[in-house]
């Protein structure tokens, strides 16, 4: 059986049962669906972040890959944050998504790796990670004022160098 056909099938985890299932016997407060290219994921509020995590790491998803942000600036609870995690074992994807005006939970006590990721959230976004060791900028300088991904923020500028804006800026 492929691992999209396992998938279809609901049978994603060894120990009987799919993922899917399990997270709705946790009682973890789940809404399950699929995304347009099939990878299931879980939408948590933000305070459970760390525990849908750690739950999905023992259920199987041993692997994570990304830490992404959708900014809607429309709405209370702006950042939506996806948690991309790979099971090897059954040679499937997962996504963890949680929406938040602020903060979340840290997961580097979970995924060491995560940690750079959650830098790059807060440099970028300005969603702070309670619990992370070193939250600090990562990519800009310490004194940059704003969070330059956020919808909100004005644009720069800086002229960028193509051949056909050499004549308007003269260079």
């Amino acid at each position: 059986m492929s691992a999209s056909e396992r998938d279809a099938a609901g049978a994603g985890t060894p120990t009987g049962g799919s993922l899917e299932a399990k997270i709705a016997a946790a009682h973890l407060g789940a809404e399950l669906g699929r995304i347009q290219d099939g990878t299931a994921y879980w939408r948590i509020a933000p305070e459970r972040v760390a525990q849908a995590v750690a739950f999905l790491k023992q259920s199987g998803c041993e692997r994570f890959l990304d830490l992404t942000v959708v900014d809607d600036p429309t709405r209370q609870d702006r950042f939506e944050l996806n948690y991309l995690l790979y099971s090897m074992r059954d040679q499937r994807w997962f996504r963890l998504k949680a929406s938040t005006a602020a903060e979340a939970p840290s997961i580097v006590s979970i995924f060491l790796g995560a940690a750079f990721y959650e830098r790059e959230v807060y440099d970028l976004f300005g969603v702070r990670f309670l619990g992370h060791p070193d939250l600090k900028r990562i990519l800009l300088p310490d004194d940059w004022q704003g969070h330059p991904l956020r919808r909100d923020h004005p644009l720069g500028g800086e002229p960028v160098d193509f051949t056909v804006t050499r004549e308007v800026y003269g260079t």
